[in-house]
């Protein structure tokens, strides 16, 4: 077997990368109660019981992030389609070589889906009651930071990278498939 033949399932799939996203917030709210109880309680307390709290996660945090995982794996797509990459060689530096080239594109995927991520999010977090000047001012310039910047470049490189391996992986394990299946058969 020389290469591997591209499908991009997980990637034009998002639905296994969205299952990712959830088990991380999961993650992240398990290590939040077990680091910080008090702190926990005390927020679910300010927001009116526990259901108000999800409703608080879920509007101001996870809805919103899903438009980032969405438009990540947008870009990751588009780069394939871009770069014409169809296949990827069976040795370990084309892999990399492959794996490499999305880097740049994880590294500025900030400055296209931050915009629409926080759009999404400040329509959810102040409906019924919007302000152009606190959209502007708050949403959009004040999110153009090094500190989100870096907020948010772990958790891309982690979206955009795990589900490229796993989408080469699922191809890998296809292509290993029928290329022992031609085998068993002309062998």
């Amino acid at each position: 077997m020389e290469k591997i033949y591209l499908t991009k399932r997980y990637i034009r799939k998002p639905g296994k990368a969205i299952a990712l996203l959830l088990s991380i917030v999961i993650l992240f709210e398990v290590f939040g109660w077990t680091l910080h109880f008090e702190k926990k309680v005390a927020q679910i307390r300010h927001f009116g019981g526990p259901l108000a709290y999800l409703y608080i996660v879920l509007r101001g945090g996870i809805f919103p992030e899903l438009v980032t995982l969405i438009m990540v794996l947008f870009l990751v797509e588009l780069t394939h389609t871009a770069l014409k990459i169809y296949t990827v060689r069976f040795s370990l530096s084309a892999i990399l070589r492959y794996e490499i080239t999305f880097l740049p594109v994880m590294a500025l995927a900030f400055f296209f889906f931050n915009p629409i991520t926080q759009s999404v999010r400040y329509l959810l977090v102040n409906f019924p009651v919007y302000d152009l000047a606190t959209y502007w001012d708050t949403y959009i310039i004040a999110t153009y930071s090094l500190k989100m910047y870096f907020n948010y470049l772990i958790p891309v490189l982690l979206i955009g990278y795990i589900s490229i391996n796993l989408s080469l992986l699922s191809d890998l394990l296809r292509d290993v498939r029928i290329w022992k299946y031609r085998n068993a058969i002309s062998g």
